[in-house]
């Protein structure tokens, strides 16, 4: 871990972060800081500042804040790795092999841009098929299916005309047979190779790093003698579960204002008839359950998606594979019930744009629909299926986070059920006690109250200036022997020893490399301290003074926990905790004497 830290201390180094903010915003240099319109929140007055020397940017307006990977990671809505192999190929480093991985990650790298780049020769070839002759065919089924020319521009469709033509097409280019195979765009029939998506309409599949990783095809032939559909096999450049159709067109949407939200639909046509009919956040699933990976990607570009998969059995059950999923990454999900078995292109197509934004105005919220689809299974005019159904819509209400929410959807199940709100609401408090359903804790008698080590808003104060000096490499700024002062777990203390860490190896504290080895409230905690603005003058009477309030704070809090806890304690214990009370006494006194 060591290791991988130096070579991102070396990485940020050698990256400057005014040319990586550069190439999204335009920057104007005030002082040691570049300015501009932050990306973040889309503001019309720059508050964006990027600070030349520490390395780190940092927006008064919105507080985002953080260094040159933290950034890359934000714009491009990608993973921290992602974002590293981005900026160590742009300074020329090598991510170093750690040991065990047993892997030539060089060479796969370079395997990796390969293959990309014979994808794209061949997205590129198929599409201009569609003007040859030969592709009349997939001219009619395009048109037929409403997609006009600046469609097929914007997915980049194409044809496959025949089944060596793109082998002769791609050799000429220079690529082999091998490279073809490993892509999933050929296979070997004996001693000859041919194009799996033969005859078919091509669909590309593009990552978000804007490379053609893959590709879907839609066969011409009548009454379907083939698949329907198909799509590239799992390959070096390719795993269908970590793959969003349309991603990329997510992307240079999200680059150009807020998404409140993004639509996930199953297939192709759903996405193209969706963003014919300016719903222009439709992405796909490509027909696969949705994945943590999946949900995790859509939570880099939105905080709400809309499930619009088929209105048939098959598309229920995906969407209730998917809820959960997407609701543990921290996506609010609605779900779009589509009518009469209809699919999103058919709704689009029949019904119009105008009955689909309905139908989002009116999707259903995760328990809710649950719910729904309970109701589904049984039959209510039956007393039987009426109270099945009522205990498990209850085992469903009763997961739910807060008592607002659960008794939102009791007044549901009421409705369906006509039993009263009194019954339900027993069955909801006999499902918290039933051991099918949860493990029920031993109660305990209650603890004496005592303090926590929550920050009051006097000591918050004082610790984000002790915490802002240090940062800054303020001349009275000093690192203490132990971080005692604060509380023994948070972000106070996990920043403080991090910059602590820092200054013992170093010599100084590198705010830009800290952004890469915290956690969330870590890193929230560190951008305000990127914005903390310092008075003028000598800080040193302040800052000691910080430092002893919150040292004698502590000191306080635990001299009462151990007070509130002797009266339960047996003779021995008692006198232990009463020698560990004067021990503190005394540092206390110690500590509020010094006037350092």
């Amino acid at each position: 871990m060591d290791d991988f830290k130096e070579f991102i201390d070396e990485l940020l180094a050698k990256t400057d972060i005014v040319q990586v903010v550069s190439r999204y915003v335009p920057l104007k240099a005030k002082g040691n800081r570049y300015w501009g319109c932050c990306p973040f929140h889309h503001e019309k007055d720059p508050s964006f500042s990027v600070e030349t020397v520490k390395q780190f940017y940092h927006c008064f307006g919105c507080k985002e804040s953080g260094n040159a990977i933290t950034f890359v990671q934000k714009m491009e809505s990608i993973d921290f790795m992602d974002a590293v192999r981005i900026l160590a190929e742009a300074a020329h480093m090598e991510i170093p092999t750690f040991k065990g991985s047993g892997r030539n990650l060089a060479a796969e790298r370079e395997k990796k841009k390969r293959l990309c780049k014979l994808m794209k020769e061949a997205a590129r070839h198929y599409f201009d098929n569609l003007s040859l002759p030969q592709a009349k065919t997939a001219i009619e089924y395009l048109e037929k299916r409403g997609i006009d020319r600046k469609l097929v521009v914007k997915f980049g469709l194409g044809y496959s005309v025949g089944g060596g033509e793109i082998i002769e097409y791609l050799e000429s280019k220079g690529y082999t047979k091998a490279e073809m195979l490993d892509a999933g765009l050929i296979a070997q029939r004996a001693d000859s190779y041919y194009d799996v998506f033969y005859g078919r309409v091509m669909y590309p599949i593009i990552d978000n790093f804007g490379d053609v990783v893959a590709f879907g095809g839609r066969t011409l032939k009548p009454d379907y003698e083939y698949a329907k559909y198909r799509n590239s096999s799992q390959t070096l450049i390719f795993d269908k579960s970590r793959n969003i159709y349309g991603i990329n067109l997510l992307k240079k949407r999200k680059q150009q204002g807020r998404i409140d939200s993004v639509i996930m639909t199953e297939g192709y046509m759903d996405v193209i008839a969706l963003h014919k009919g300016g719903f222009d956040t439709a992405v796909a699933s490509m027909g696969t359950a949705l994945t943590v990976y999946q949900a995790k990607l859509l939570k880099n570009y939105a905080n709400r998606v809309y499930i619009s998969y088929d209105g048939d059995a098959a598309g229920q059950k995906a969407t209730l594979h998917g809820l959960d999923i997407l609701a543990d990454a921290g996506l609010s999900v609605r779900v779009v019930e589509l009518p009469d078995g209809l699919d999103p292109d058919d709704m689009i197509q029949k019904r119009g744009e105008k009955a689909y934004q309905k139908l989002l105005d009116e999707a259903c919220t995760l328990p809710a629909f649950k719910i729904k689809t309970l109701k589904k299974a049984y039959d209510l005019t039956d007393p039987e299926g009426k109270s099945k159904f009522a205990v498990e819509a209850i085992n469903v209400i009763r997961k739910l986070p807060n008592p607002v929410e659960q008794e939102e959807y009791i007044n549901l199940v009421q409705s369906y059920t006509g039993y009263s709100k009194q019954v339900l609401m027993k069955q909801a408090e006999l499902s918290f006690s039933d051991e099918r359903f949860v493990e029920v804790e031993k109660k305990t008698p209650s603890a004496p109250a005592v303090a926590t080590d929550t920050l009051s808003g006097g000591e918050e104060k004082a610790a984000v200036f002790v915490l802002a000096s240090l940062a800054a490499d303020m001349p009275y700024a000093r690192f203490e022997e132990s971080a005692d002062f604060l509380p023994e777990d948070g972000a106070y203390r996990e920043l403080y020893e991090a910059m602590h860490k820092d200054f013992l190896e170093s010599g100084k504290v590198y705010m830009n490399s800290l952004f890469s080895v915290l956690n969330d409230e870590g890193k929230d905690l560190l951008a305000r301290l990127s914005g903390y603005e310092f008075l003028d003058g000598d800080g040193t009477d302040k800052y000691n003074d910080c430092v002893r309030s919150l040292k004698i704070r502590r000191l306080e809090r635990e001299v009462e926990r151990l007070k509130s806890q002797s009266a339960d304690l047996d003779i021995a214990a008692q006198l232990d905790a009463a020698k560990e009370i004067k021990r503190l006494m005394k540092k206390l006194n110690d500590v509020k004497s010094d006037r350092r």
